[in-house]
């Protein structure tokens, strides 16, 4: 009876450690797939900037390089790009406004400078007269 009962224990344990190497086989292949796919769609993205920022600043049609003044321009647009995603996804979120503001607010108060997710279209033009 002894025999039996320490029979039952091991196949219990055998069964339970292949149910968690398999569990944990099926999530690491998940997440390498997963990373697999985010580094396609980088790929792309990287791809889609660089078009972006080619058309931004019209390289086809020149001979000489872009200026510096161009060149942070379109730089600015293409963080624009993110301002947009994060600040649709959190605005449509209740209380996303505010959320917004109190990000802002707490990387000012940690010395975070020039830290926004406000798009340039959507932040009040500077007086410069």
């Amino acid at each position: 009876m002894f025999n039996r009962l320490r029979y039952k224990l091991r196949y219990r344990y055998r069964v339970k450690s292949q149910e968690y190497a398999i569990t944990r086989k099926n999530l690491i292949e998940k997440t390498m797939s997963g990373l697999g796919q985010e580094a396609r769609e980088t790929r792309e993205m990287a791809r889609l900037f660089f078009r972006m920022l080619e058309r931004k600043l019209k390289l086809k049609e020149r001979s000489e390089p872009p200026t510096e003044e161009e060149v942070k321009a379109a730089i600015e647009q293409l963080k624009d790009i993110g301002r947009i995603s994060v600040f649709a996804s959190v605005s449509i979120l209740p209380g996303g406004g505010i959320s917004l503001i109190g990000l802002e607010l707490l990387a000012r108060k940690f010395g975070v400078k020039n830290f926004t997710f406000i798009p340039t279209s959507f932040r009040k033009k500077e007086n410069k007269s």
